[in-house]
């Protein structure tokens, strides 16, 4: 019989939530009109990177993974793993404008 492994339940509720919360921040963003083209980017490639790395994940080798596959394919230069990589990097860098924005604007405003 054909088995495949998969990550464990807690880390795709963190990582749902995560994503559901960067969504959630991307429209309070625009709503606040304030990286507006960037927070769609944001929400059209959080939305997207679960979709790729679900299609590309069906036909995995037996006994491997999402991690593992996806880092098998990433050294063999798949083009959607690095779709993935990129997209992960990019949600990072724009949390870390949204807090700036946030935490630091907040003070910039109040002088």
């Amino acid at each position: 019989m054909y088995t495949t492994e998969t990550l464990p339940q807690w880390f795709w509720i963190i990582y749902y939530s995560l994503g559901f919360l960067t969504i959630a921040a991307a429209v309070f963003s625009i709503k606040q009109k304030q990286m507006v083209w960037r927070s769609l980017m944001t929400i059209f490639i959080t939305l997207s990177i679960p979709v790729v790395g679900i299609a590309n994940g069906i036909y995995r080798e037996e006994h491997q993974d999402e991690w593992e596959q996806w880092l098998a394919h990433l050294g063999s230069g798949s083009l959607w793993a690095y779709y993935l990589l990129s997209g992960y990097l990019w949600i990072v860098i724009w949390w870390g404008m949204f807090i700036r924005k946030r935490v630091w604007g907040k003070k910039s405003s109040a002088d």
